[in-house]
């Protein structure tokens, strides 16, 4: 393969990495596990994904080292021009690794807003009800199904017993918190899940808080996905 060619495939390689980033909902947890517990990456993510992870990493540095060898050996040859212009092309391709190798949350947590806001309209029929009509104990609803109220008597949570799901997705809803302002939270699961997606009236806007289980959550990232609706990730550690 000539160089050119390398070129191309390692470019190529580079932005498939920048793409899968933004639509894989387990991109996240493939880089989490192939750098601090490689051996059962593929027990967390799928043999597909880890043999893709593993092919990717191996075809970007030998490419990566076929490139940095044939710039050296253009300097052997006092091609200055050419061996310039490949030094600077090798730095922008290592800033872009470096950038990706950093930012590779930010980049899927955008990926993650994305597909969200496409999920507005059904995260919305399942909160209308709620808006007017709060429940005050145990129940049965058609859009969220039984569920159990916490804590008694005046209930801020509902714990959901069959978790409804968001369309074809593999993206369900366990639990449901209200604000004291009038908000409503939805708690994600599923493979998209992990996060919260929460409507908040005009002049409210997503914070910590702690749930109608006494658990505490602590504001980490928001963006807004619409309609007075934010995708939310809290610490909850």
């Amino acid at each position: 393969m000539n160089c050119k060619r390398i070129w191309i495939v390692h470019l190529s390689l580079l932005v498939t990495a920048a793409v899968w980033a933004v639509t894989d909902p387990k991109f996240e947890t493939t880089i989490q596990y192939a750098l601090s517990a490689p051996s059962v990456l593929a027990s967390h993510v799928g043999w597909a994904r880890a043999a893709a992870f593993l092919s990717a990493s191996l075809v970007a540095i030998t490419s990566l080292a076929a490139m940095f060898a044939a710039m050296l050996l253009r300097r052997a040859s006092n091609v200055r021009s050419r061996s310039l212009q490949s030094l600077l092309a090798m730095t922008a391709v290592v800033a872009g690794w470096c950038a990706l190798g950093i930012h590779h949350d930010a980049i899927a947590w955008q990926g993650k807003r994305i597909r969200f806001a496409c999920r507005v309209d059904e995260l919305e029929s399942i909160v209308a009800p709620l808006r007017t009509d709060w429940p005050t104990n145990d129940g049965d609803l058609s859009t969220i199904g039984p569920y159990m109220a916490y804590p008694f008597g005046r209930p801020t949570t509902l714990v959901l017993l069959h978790s409804p799901r968001l369309a074809s997705e593999a993206v369900y809803v366990s639990a449901v918190e209200r604000g004291s302002g009038g908000s409503i939270k939805l708690q994600l699961t599923g493979s998209d899940g992990g996060d919260w997606a929460e409507w908040h009236p005009p002049h409210s806007h997503p914070r910590s808080f702690v749930g109608g289980l006494a658990d505490p959550h602590e504001l980490q990232a928001v963006c807004s996905i619409g309609s007075g609706w934010y995708l939310v990730r809290y610490d909850v550690s």
